[in-house]
């Protein structure tokens, strides 16, 4: 049985770091948002009218073959936009359905001072991620990415303070 761990929240809070460390603790396989984003954009400019059409596409293909073949446990990264972002979720959480497997929902918040030091952080760059404080400050003002996803429980945890490896004991030790 697959059991996903869907980790969402705002650029910065650190879902990258948190899967790597959970991966460490569970031997999941990491299906990083950036990844399927750089795919596309080999192809086509963020502009193109189905860019987001098809990284949802390659997403969910993706997901539905590691299902299929009974990947144990995946961790996949995410910036949940409000509204936007909800029927790709539904997608998910039926994808996962289908096969009896489980979506494990964790949120990821911080203060904007701790996402705006950690949006600059050089590691950001190499995945083309948003790297620029003020453009953050923009984003988060204009799309509403630290709500909870409203359809299903998830755990939500400050790590404004906490390290990546005791986030990924407190995944793990929730979601037994």
């Amino acid at each position: 049985m697959t059991k996903l761990f869907f980790i969402y929240g705002p650029p910065g809070v650190g879902k990258l770091t948190v899967s790597k460390e959970l991966s460490k603790l569970n031997n999941g396989k990491i299906f990083h948002n950036h990844l399927s984003i750089d795919f596309v954009s080999s192809m086509f400019k963020r502009d193109h009218e189905k860019f987001g059409e098809l990284i949802d596409k390659y997403r969910l293909d993706l997901l539905k073959e590691a299902v299929s073949v009974n990947v144990e446990n995946i961790i996949m990264t995410s910036v949940y936009i409000k509204n936007l972002d909800d029927p790709f979720i539904k997608n998910i959480i039926n994808i996962l359905n289908e096969k009896n497997g489980e979506v494990c929902f964790v949120r990821l918040i911080c203060n904007m001072e701790k996402l705006k030091d950690r949006v600059q952080d050089e590691s950001r760059k190499s995945f083309g991620k948003l790297t620029d404080k003020k453009i953050l400050e923009e984003f988060v003002s204009t799309s509403d990415v630290t709500s909870e996803i409203p359809f299903v429980k998830s755990l939500t945890i400050d790590n404004t303070t906490i390290n990546p490896s005791d986030v990924a004991k407190m995944i793990l030790d929730y979601y037994k």
